[in-house]
């Protein structure tokens, strides 16, 4: 297997960043704003990547590097501390999927969130279609918790989003 690290951003990386948001797969299965290559460098300037005080930033990413080569990004968003979830969030250029690199990273995203942070609870929504994405998740023990039907506006289309969830507890005892 490859040598997959998680990196903080660097201003180097948005050219790549804003062709995978981009790329045809990405466009079909996220509900992305529309935004500026300004506003898309600000947004991710704005990102932390320390977990030690989860309260410092409304959202954590970092990108995924594979033998070296930045492929994709892993990260946190929508957290509740009161109620100790996150939300993950993940992509992985076109070039680059089906090898597991996206099962790896947000292997290794879990791991750092559960040791570094008092979450409890990780979920994401995937979009009811995209199978690759849903394998990624189920790969890693989180289980389907639901449907939410019409949840999402994708290029003007309500799309089903399923919602998964993986207990702290759970991935621990795994």
């Amino acid at each position: 297997m490859s040598a997959i690290t998680l990196l903080p951003y660097e201003r180097l990386f948005l050219e790549a960043f804003i062709e995978w948001r981009g790329q045809p797969l990405s466009v079909r299965h996220n509900p992305l704003k529309e935004m500026s290559t300004e506003e898309i460098q600000k947004m991710l300037q704005e990102e932390g990547t320390d977990l030690a005080d989860l309260r410092k930033y409304e959202s954590y990413r970092w990108f995924i590097s594979v033998d070296g080569q930045v492929c994709g990004t892993v990260s946190l968003k929508n957290i509740s501390h009161s109620m100790g979830y996150g939300e993950l969030g993940y992509g992985v250029a076109e070039s680059h999927q089906g090898n597991g690199i996206a099962t790896a990273a947000v292997g290794i995203l879990i791991e750092k969130i559960f040791r570094q942070s008092n979450l409890r609870k990780l979920m994401a929504y995937v979009h009811e279609e995209n199978q690759g994405s849903r394998r990624v998740l189920e790969k890693l023990g989180f289980q389907e918790e639901g449907l939410l039907r019409e949840h999402y506006v994708i290029k003007g289309t309500p799309v089903n989003e399923v919602v998964y969830a993986l207990l702290k507890r759970e991935w621990i005892n795994a």
